[in-house]
């Protein structure tokens, strides 16, 4: 059980806070944004130090989360308060999650490049929401996660040292000597590119062929009991792979001659080996 005894007295302005906070994560509770940014100022003011030794353990007798809970918590409450001036407001904690990289792009950013993110988005946004169709459950119309980091990031690498494209004589200058809108119209290009370029990796990989999959453990057993011919054996070795490490090979040996039959690409594990020797000998 953890130990509740007060370790430190709070001021009174602070014993305030505290409860003002506190108050703020029981009713938010369903509302992610305000209760991590509340647990964050417990934590960063050390308020919990008025009953408990640890913030873990605060967390723990005070609402029942772990420490991970609640780094998930704040973490996503302040990929939230980043995302709030790109006009975009995830509903959840894991819709806040899944735009973290581009948060941590866009808090790089001088607030100038941030409003030129801001306004990519803002044009971008009716695309996303035709895309997605009237039906979509979707908490706001935007492009998803990956594309605002490519938006970000594009303005990010696009500083007034970079060399561009004029965009309407295509000769090659500084940005910096570029007006506002022909500066806008060059990183919208280059996000445009990146942004098909994507899309159109992320359709390729939809639309693959997806990988049979094989249980390698009965695979083993199974290619034995209907392939191997008299004096054939299947072997999973693991053996030095000459760097201090060791590799496992799945092979077909001939038990008389020792000669090697059929063999797959060394692998870190067990089963790697077998799907590699079943996809050689496929």
């Amino acid at each position: 059980m953890s130990d509740t005894r007060p370790t430190t007295q709070l001021q009174p302005h602070q014993r305030a806070r505290l409860s003002s906070l506190e108050q703020t994560v029981r009713d938010g509770l369903r509302d992610f944004r305000r209760t991590g940014q509340a647990l964050a100022e417990i934590r960063d003011n050390e308020f919990f130090l008025a009953t408990h030794e640890s913030f873990e353990a605060y967390l723990q007798d005070r609402w029942g989360f772990t420490a991970p809970q609640a780094g998930r918590l704040i973490d996503a409450a302040d990929v939230a308060r980043v995302l709030e001036p790109l006009g975009i407001q995830p509903k959840n904690e894991a819709q806040a999650r899944a735009f973290r990289a581009a948060a941590k792009i866009v808090t790089d950013l001088e607030p100038e490049q941030q409003r030129v993110v801001a306004r990519l988005v803002e044009q971008a946004a009716p695309a996303a929401a035709q895309a997605e169709g009237a039906d979509s459950d979707l908490p706001w119309e935007v492009p998803d996660a990956a594309e605002v980091r490519i938006m970000a990031s594009v303005v990010k690498k696009l500083n007034e040292d970079a060399t561009v494209h004029h965009p309407d004589s295509g000769d090659e200058v500084s940005m910096a000597s570029l007006s506002t809108p022909e500066r806008f119209e060059v990183i919208r290009t280059h996000v445009d590119q990146k942004t098909q370029a994507y899309r159109e990796k992320q359709e390729a990989r939809a639309n693959a062929p997806q990988p049979e999959k094989i249980n390698w453990a009965d695979w083993v057993l199974n290619h034995a009991a209907q392939n191997l011919g008299p004096g054939q054996r299947l072997e999973l070795v693991v053996e030095p792979d000459g760097g201090g490490a060791v590799r496992a090979v799945a092979r077909v040996v001939d038990g008389h001659t020792g000669e090697v039959l059929a063999v797959g690409a060394g692998a870190v594990t067990l089963k790697k080996a077998a799907l590699n020797l079943a996809a050689e000998i496929r």
